[in-house]
């Protein structure tokens, strides 16, 4: 696994998100949320639903936060995005392993994408590709995705996150490369959580046949 470029010192992270249109204090207090819904779960709720919930509420959440900056929600085939068209940017929400958020490590997400994440990444791997030319085509833009990922540590006791973009992904699913990562500050916590179950994806794959 790889990372292109590195962005972690707090005057680069601010100045970044600033060119993203979006800010860090809107991207922790979405996680945050997620956070505070699924603390109110138990165990009598479906196992699967620990790690969907969250991903769901950090998905309205950021919706919430990020539409006064002029972002709009969007769904691709069940592909939960917030979008901004003038900046042709778009963001989707996943859950990381352990070295989510950790500069010196090399993070993954935990569950399996499918055929909607692994089109995102492929478009954004174009993009770079045409941006290295020396006359980029104006017709090769589009929305360039990038990951909202969190983990939470229960034995630290924080969430750390960060917003990536992607750049490859292999045929397990799992994200191995990224062309630039923006390091979040943690958010700590200490409410007793029951088990963390990752989600099964949240990738919606729709398959339509014709009737026989």
């Amino acid at each position: 696994m790889g990372t292109n470029v590195l962005v972690e010192n707090a005057d680069e992270i601010a100045s970044r998100l600033d060119q993203l249109g979006v800010t860090e204090a809107a991207l922790r207090e979405s996680v945050y949320q997620g956070h505070l819904q699924r603390t109110r779960l138990t165990l009598n709720h479906p196992a699967i639903y620990h790690g969907l919930n969250m991903w769901g509420e950090v998905v309205a959440a950021l919706r919430g936060q990020l539409r006064p900056l002029g972002w709009t929600r969007q769904e691709i085939g069940g592909f939960a995005l917030t979008a901004h068209e003038e900046h042709g940017l778009a963001i989707t929400v996943a859950s990381g392993d352990e070295a989510t958020g950790i500069p010196s490590a090399h993070p993954s997400n935990r569950s399996k994408k499918g055929r909607n994440t692994v089109d995102a990444i492929e478009a954004n791997r174009q993009q770079e590709l045409f941006e290295k030319l020396p006359d980029p085509k104006e017709d090769s833009a589009g929305n360039q995705t990038w990951i909202l990922m969190h983990h939470t540590d229960t034995v630290r006791g924080e969430i750390r996150l960060e917003l990536s973009r992607p750049s490859s992904i292999g045929e397990d699913g799992k994200i191995s490369e990224w062309s630039e990562r923006i390091i979040l500050d943690s958010i700590p916590f200490d409410d007793e959580l029951v088990e963390i179950y990752p989600p099964n994806g949240p990738d919606i794959e729709i398959d339509i046949r014709r009737k026989a």
